[in-house]
């Protein structure tokens, strides 16, 4: 019997569910990474296969309760703007993502990050 908490369950034998947990301790860059790696395997093992990530983290949580900078950025820039054309379905703690169109098997074979320049009220600005 399936978990109705938990519709990755629920998925035919021809889908592939990818479970993500970022942990206190891990950098924007260390998930980013990791996701990217994750998705890639999936694509190598189960080659064009629909892909559905859960994606759960652990601490990361700003003093207004909301999340930190870092995870901020992986769910509301890298997982919408570059991931999700990787993948059919996300969910995540801020939303349920579905990609409306067909998911990319063209994986790149890497991952390039670039910093962006500091500005002025960002977390990261090393001004």
């Amino acid at each position: 019997m399936s978990d109705p908490m938990n519709p990755i369950d629920d998925l035919p034998d021809d889908n592939v569910a990818l479970y993500y947990r970022v942990k206190a301790d891990q950098s924007f860059l260390e998930c980013a990474w990791e996701l990217f790696h994750l998705v890639r395997d999936a694509q190598e093992r189960f080659p064009n296969r629909r892909r559905y990530l859960h994606l759960d983290i652990d601490g990361h949580r700003n003093e207004e309760g909301g999340y930190d900078f870092d995870m901020l950025e992986l769910q509301s820039k890298f997982l919408t703007e570059f991931l999700m054309s990787y993948l059919a379905e996300a969910r995540g703690p801020l939303a349920v993502l579905k990609n409306p169109r067909p998911q990319d098997n063209a994986i790149p074979e890497a991952l390039t990050i670039f910093d962006q320049p500091p500005e002025k009220g960002n977390p990261r600005s090393r001004n």
